[in-house]
């Protein structure tokens, strides 16, 4: 046993100096240790989810009348937690941000509508009395990294009417009047068409036998066996467009436009007792005035001594 430690000794002397001697120095290629390797599978990015998607196409245009309700969609998949926004791109100011309105104008509001697909819903954004100045573009946005956004152009239009046959009209005694009333650039039939003579709404004249007939953009006034008293101005006054106006003129019996113009009576409604008075004063003067005098009632007159 003595034998074998005093075989072992000196092998455990060589390997004591060869564990203290100084390791090589070789060049080192790894970075160094303030330096975090970032893979793949470490990157800490949120994208939006492949699924987000909206199902609708991108920037629609919608058109809405002055006074109507405009109503822009934002239909999308899997927002999951994420809000939707809506904002005004004229000025990128903030009008809804979920089911919260964010804007003082009370006239923008959003609604949201569940679709049948359990992760599909349409934030709805509604712009009641729509007014000149909410013309331009409007922005859906789910805020996800990066964001993504649908576009949608409201256009604003102004309604107008127009009475067909204007600016005036002329018609005999005893024919029937009717006028036609076309409503223009309107985006839906308005709730009532008032008609008015002068200042007076006839729609429900029921004495003097007027029928008004609405259908969508036209609105028919009928007025049978019409007399001078029907002359004036007639109105045509939908709920929701601008107003146009007509003149009546009832012509009696001989009566010309021309004469209605001018405001001189014509000859053929002239009395027949007028117009021998207006020759009397005619040719009376005439008669009447003395004869001049004649250039021979001189002759024979006694002019005097006779010079000599």
């Amino acid at each position: 046993m003595l034998l074998h430690l005093l075989l072992l000794l000196p092998l455990l002397l060589l390997c004591r100096q060869a564990r203290g001697a100084a390791l090589p120095v070789f060049p080192s290629f790894l970075p160094p240790l303030t330096t975090t390797l970032v893979g793949p599978a470490e990157d800490l990015t949120v994208y939006p989810a492949p699924d987000t998607v909206f199902t609708q196409q991108n920037n629609t245009e919608i058109r809405s009348q002055v006074g109507a309700t405009a109503v822009l969609h934002c239909i999308a998949h899997n927002v999951v937690e994420n809000t939707v926004s809506w904002i005004r791109r004229r000025d990128y100011h903030l009008l809804t941000v979920g089911s919260q309105a964010y804007s003082s104008d009370e006239r923008f509001q959003v609604r949201y509508v569940k679709q049948e697909n359990v992760s599909t819903g349409d934030w709805q954004l509604h712009i009641r009395y729509v007014q000149v100045r909410d013309d331009g573009v409007y922005e859906c946005q789910v805020p996800s990294h990066p964001p993504v956004s649908l576009f949608a152009t409201l256009r604003v239009l102004e309604a107008t009417s127009e009475i067909l046959g204007g600016p005036e009209k002329y018609m005999t005694v005893g024919s029937s009047l009717r006028l036609v009333c076309v409503l223009r650039d309107n985006t839906q039939p308005p709730n009532y068409v008032f008609w008015y003579h002068d200042d007076q709404m006839i729609n429900y004249h029921s004495t003097r036998g007027v029928q008004v007939e609405n259908n969508g953009g036209l609105s028919v006034l009928f007025l049978r066996d019409v007399g001078p008293q029907d002359s004036g101005n007639y109105t045509c006054a939908p709920s929701n467009a601008k107003t146009s106006n007509i003149n009546i003129h009832v012509l009696k019996g001989g009566e010309t436009p021309q004469a209605i113009h001018s405001g001189a009576p014509s000859v053929s409604s002239t009395s027949p007792l007028l117009l021998t008075m207006l020759l009397l004063l005619l040719w009376g003067p005439l008669t009447l005035a003395p004869a001049p005098p004649s250039t021979s009632a001189g002759i024979g007159r006694d002019l005097g001594p006779a010079v000599t």
